[in-house]
């Protein structure tokens, strides 16, 4: 009786030394390694890359028709001055 209860302390000790030691966990490896991280750092910059495709997608269109509705001003402009003159 007193042999397990030594063996118990002795192991809880150990294990109570284990975890405060400070040095890495089991999971710790794939943290120290950036797995997930830069998982996610990926995940985001692709997400961005695609946003401002779109972004950039829907500001040429509006360009586009900007460019149109200009030209559009300048056409009805000359004529215009012909018709002044």
């Amino acid at each position: 009786m007193i042999r397990t209860t030594i063996r118990r302390i002795s192991s809880n000790t150990q294990m109570i030394k284990r975890l405060s030691s400070g040095g890495p966990s089991e999971g710790a490896t794939v943290t120290s390694r950036g797995g997930i991280s830069d998982k996610e750092k990926a995940v985001e910059n692709q997400w961005a890359r695609l946003h401002d495709a779109e972004k950039l997608k829907s500001l040429r269109e509006a360009l586009q028709k900007q460019t149109e509705a200009t030209e559009s001003l300048k056409k009805d402009i000359e004529e215009l001055k012909k018709g002044a003159k």
